[in-house]
């Protein structure tokens, strides 16, 4: 199916969802409470300055023209107000899903470019289409002669899907009203853990979590949109720790990192998140360092642990033996996958006993992966442990 044919069958479906919401009929009856109104205000302009700042900053061809682009305001947004984007705390915690797709846009438009279409589709033509204009027919025109690979139109259409799904939610939450923790809008399911709310802060802790899934595919491979949901939450909780004291610090990271080593992402990952998710606060806020150093110094006591089992030099050689068994081509789609095995072993002999079965399991599934690939995970496993078998004689190092 072609795909205008696609976007405009699916677009419809969500588009008949928004419609039937009480927030939609009050905000076209203009009857929508004024502190609604204003959230809602707030969060489409946090939308719509993304989306300008992820157009402008990719190259690519096709997007110049859209980057260059001033959209027209819609009568029901009022002019003005969509430049009323909050610049230092937020107001209304249903402006934190906008910061979320906001920084998704961004990393989008270097990762996958063309899926901004769908976000500009959605944000700027589908959702609110301006009286007496056919939005659909002049994007329809424009994606004429355009032919995209099929991986990037499936990229346009979860863009899409993401906008009309945020959007669903603010107007669900806004009115009536609901009340819902600050972390809900991260992520359904992760409770009322405090993260932060500082624009500034929860926008280095969205970046930070997106690098981390930039740098281990694995993330997208084996837990998908749901996983970065929780890697929202969990960066976003973690700045919250700045500032503590370190040893109480240590300590909920600490517990943070043997759940997930036991839950299939090795330490190694939660290690390299942390100092990610440091410069990424500096960066932004460079009169905290002192307290966003924390962060670091308990990555690096993280990394000390795991250097007692499994040095550097020695995760690199696991993971480049790895990646010449495999061959390019899936050590290109699974990057860092032999280090990541040893780094489980590394978790193993520090007493997560979950810590290799978790991953292991996944990574030798035969329907997932062929059999050179389920090879090279045992004889990475066999050699990490033979190891730390060789450098810790007596079993797990410091237990006796």
């Amino acid at each position: 199916m072609p795909l205008v044919d696609r976007l405009r069958n699916e677009s419809q479906a969500h588009h008949d969802c928004v419609e039937s919401l009480p927030c939609f009929r009050a905000l076209a009856n203009r009857t929508l409470p004024s502190g609604s109104h204003r959230a809602l205000h707030q969060a489409l302009a946090l939308l719509h300055e993304a989306l300008t700042r992820a157009l402008a900053a990719t190259s690519h061809p096709a997007l110049v023209a859209l980057g260059a682009e001033a959209p027209s305001v819609h009568p029901l947004l009022e002019a003005g107000l969509v430049s009323s984007a909050p610049r230092d705390r937020l107001e209304s915690p249903v402006v934190i899903s906008a910061v979320a797709l906001g920084e998704r846009m961004r990393s989008a438009a270097h990762r996958e470019p063309l899926s901004l279409l769908g976000y500009h589709y959605a944000l700027r033509l589908a959702l609110l289409p301006l009286p007496g204009t056919s939005p659909w027919s002049d994007f329809a025109r424009w994606l004429e002669g355009r032919a995209l690979e099929a991986a990037e139109e499936e990229g346009v259409l979860r863009a899409v899907g993401e906008s009309f799904t945020l959007v669903r939610n603010l107007l669900d939450a806004l009115h009536p009203p609901r009340e819902r923790p600050p972390t809900w809008w991260l992520n359904r399911d992760a409770g009322g853990h405090p993260i932060t709310t500082d624009l500034d802060e929860l926008r280095a802790a969205l970046r930070a979590a997106e690098a981390s899934w930039e740098e281990f595919p694995y993330y997208a491979w084996r837990y998908g949109e749901h996983g970065r949901q929780f890697s929202w939450s969990d960066s976003a909780w973690l700045v919250t720790l700045g500032g503590q004291d370190e040893a109480q610090v240590w300590k909920h990271i600490s517990w943070l990192g043997g759940l997930l080593a036991s839950r299939g992402m090795p330490r190694l990952m939660l290690e390299r998140h942390l100092r990610v998710l440091s410069r990424e606060l500096v960066h932004a806020k460079p009169m905290h360092r002192r307290a966003y150093d924390v962060l670091s110094r308990v990555a690096e006591r993280m990394a000390g642990e795991r250097r007692r089992i499994l040095g550097d030099d020695e995760l690199r050689m696991f993971g480049e033996d790895f990646d010449a068994r495999v061959g390019p081509e899936w050590s290109q789609q699974l990057r860092g996958a032999g280090e990541l095995l040893a780094a489980a072993v590394a978790d193993e002999y520090g007493g997560i006993a979950q810590a290799v079965p978790s991953l292991a399991s996944w990574m030798r599934e035969p329907s997932r992966f062929p059999a050179p690939w389920i090879h090279a995970v045992e004889r990475t496993l066999l050699q990490a442990r033979s190891l730390c078998r060789v450098r810790f004689p007596s079993g797990v190092p410091g237990r006796e």
